[in-house]
């Protein structure tokens, strides 16, 4: 399968500053979407070393054997939180910075998705819209049932982040596996487009402008503007062409 790519961030209309980082590489099927926890110190720090660790773990290795690719992709990410944390204690000014992360890595026919905070990543396929990943925060685990008594602290707010990288020694990020074919898009954002823009939404910008890639991020990225644009917004568009 051949990957065509497109990205954009944006600092939005209320932020003094951008704390996502973005990076994409068709030739070698990568892309990464990072958003720096705001109210902390050294959000955008953090989401850079994220993509940074990354990108050196892949650019370290000439290839990878197909069945060690999610393990692979475990040990990248454990790698980029271990930097963070590395940072953090040389500059204690910056500790305790966090980053969200989505790391898609194409490799024949199928998408290796790494994921871990409230980053989302989309599939557009045949006009309609599902969401991949799980945003790792105190109003979805709390909606699910997964904070046991006592772990939520009173006064906690929903879009608070129960996982992220930096926040601990471990990270435990989802790894999904999905089979490619052609004619899908994969959408990964910041919160900053999805605070702002609903999936229909999100559906039918995508439908109206998929003959148009590279225009797809900016397009979004005006979107979220428009509703507000209250945060950075972060968007790569992958899609999935034939041999």
């Amino acid at each position: 399968m051949r990957i065509r790519m497109a990205g954009a961030t944006d600092i939005g209309r209320r932020r003094k500053g951008n704390q996502d980082s973005i990076f994409y590489d068709e030739s070698r099927g990568l892309g990464i979407v990072a958003d720096g926890i705001g109210g902390r110190k050294g959000g955008d720090i953090a989401s850079s070393l994220a993509v940074n660790s990354i990108k050196k773990s892949f650019f370290a290795v000439e290839s990878i054997r197909y069945g060690e690719i999610n393990s692979f992709l475990v040990d990248a990410i454990d790698a980029a939180n271990t930097s963070i944390l590395a940072r953090g204690e040389l500059e204690p000014e910056i500790a305790g910075m966090g980053t969200t992360l989505n790391c898609l890595a194409f490799v024949g026919n199928r998408l290796h998705l790494g994921h871990i905070g409230d980053s989302r990543s989309y599939l557009y396929q045949d006009g309609s819209i599902y969401q991949l990943t799980i945003d790792h925060n105190v109003g979805t685990f709390a909606a699910r049932g997964w904070l046991r008594p006592g772990q939520l602290v009173p006064g906690s707010k929903n879009e608070a982040l129960v996982k992220a990288l930096g926040l601990g020694s471990t990270c435990e990020a989802d790894i999904y596996e999905l089979e490619l074919k052609a004619g899908q898009v994969f959408i990964s954002c910041s919160d900053g487009l999805t605070g702002m823009v609903s999936d229909a939404d999100i559906a039918r910008i995508i439908r109206k402008n998929i003959s148009n890639l590279a225009s797809l991020p900016s397009l979004l990225i005006a979107a979220a503007n428009a509703g507000g644009g209250v945060d950075n917004i972060t968007v790569l568009v992958s899609e999935v062409r034939g041999h």
